[in-house]
């Protein structure tokens, strides 16, 4: 973790009423002397308004799969309209690099 001082004016806006998106992913179980790194995962994909980020933890928490895992992003739409998501927390089994909020 790296921490620096900023300036709170340095933002051009706020905004209230943030949208989530939750990945639930899920592991078929892994047959007797197969490496679980080459079994596929599937994901069922929710979005989630109405809440702030740690009502959306909780329930991202309480509704991932028992062999599972839950990635949780914060969507941003620019202003060419292009939305994107940014990680907040969880794992994405897909990507290599592991990283865990």
């Amino acid at each position: 973790m790296q921490v620096r001082p900023v300036d709170e004016r340095d933002a051009s806006g706020e905004q209230d009423g943030a949208v989530f998106r939750v990945f639930l992913w899920s592991q078929p179980p892994v047959p007797a002397g197969v490496n679980p790194a080459r079994i596929g995962w599937s994901n069922s994909v929710y979005e989630l308004t109405g809440c702030d980020v740690h009502e959306a933890i909780e329930w991202a928490s309480c509704h991932t799969p028992a062999v599972g895992l839950y990635t949780l992003y914060v969507c941003y739409v620019d202003t060419d309209g292009r939305m994107f998501m940014i990680r907040l927390a969880g794992t994405d089994p897909t990507r290599g690099d592991e990283w865990s909020g």
